[in-house]
């Protein structure tokens, strides 16, 4: 099932051509579907599509009280950006841990990234493939830590660089408001037996510039939901970003970006200067 949430607060199944409206089914959003999964498809096989060809969407989940990110888990990443890579390229994942993203940062399809005007800086887009947690989960080993996926969507990781990594705060430099795009859907994880067939693309002005798939993650995506369970508990709505492939360049003001994910389908996102 692939659910979003449209600008108008509809919350919708997405079902080939047919964009179903399920808010009666799910009032509190995509997050309530791992309790209502049979009833979610019941009604939907039953109900007519709504009356829009082209559905706008805004972030599908829409207020995370946690964002949590996995940096340099892809090797094609590691050292990449030279002497501002992560630890000068020297640790991935494993070692790093996770980093935290502010909730605040987090944007739908209907907004843009909106870059600081602060002289000097470099913006980089990282495109990656969040898990979106859909029941309480706290301390859970890794046998049990896909029951607590609701499923995956595709997020876009906006990095401000400013020289020799260890110069700045990672997550402040992440979590500027607009930072974290995410969506533009849900693809919930009854339909995804296995995660590390999902795959993301990433586009820069028409150019492809990313492309990886969860299998070739350094720490996978059980692991990081253990992980992130460790550190404080998570909550339906939640997100890990689970890592950028190689090939994370610069952006500016005018550019869109484009990101891709199998079963999940198309987050674009025009780039401009904030006005504030």
């Amino acid at each position: 099932m692939r659910l979003g949430i449209l600008t108008d607060g509809r919350v919708v199944a997405v079902d080939g051509e047919r964009v179903v409206d399920v808010t009666a089914v799910l009032p509190g959003g995509p997050t309530d579907y791992p309790d209502r999964a049979g009833e979610v498809a019941a009604y939907v096989a039953g109900a007519p599509s709504i009356a829009t060809r082209t559905p706008t969407f805004t972030a599908p989940v829409a207020h995370p009280r946690t964002v949590l990110a996995a940096p340099v888990n892809y090797a094609p990443h590691r050292g990449e950006l030279g002497d501002r890579s992560p630890e000068g390229g020297r640790l991935d994942a494993r070692a790093l841990g996770l980093i935290v993203l502010a909730p605040g940062s987090v944007v739908g399809p209907d907004g843009a990234i909106e870059l600081p005007d602060l002289p000097g800086r470099e913006f980089h887009y990282e495109g990656e493939i969040a898990v979106v947690i859909g029941r309480p989960c706290r301390g859970v080993d890794r046998a049990h830590a896909m029951d607590h996926v609701l499923g995956y969507t595709g997020l876009l990781d906006i990095t401000m660089r400013i020289g020799p990594q260890g110069q700045e705060d990672r997550s402040m430099r992440k979590s500027f408001r607009t930072f974290t795009p995410i969506g533009p859907v849900v693809l919930t994880a009854d339909e995804v037996p296995d995660p590390s067939i999902l795959r993301l693309r990433l586009a820069l002005n028409g150019e492809p510039r990313q492309d990886g798939g969860l299998d070739e993650l350094i720490v996978d995506v059980p692991d990081l939901v253990v992980r992130a369970a460790q550190l404080l508990p998570l909550q339906p709505g939640d997100l890990i970003a689970t890592g950028t492939p190689g090939g994370v360049g610069a952006i500016v003001p005018g550019d869109r970006v484009t990101l891709t994910v199998d079963g999940v389908g198309e987050l674009a996102m025009d780039v401009r200067r904030r006005s504030w």
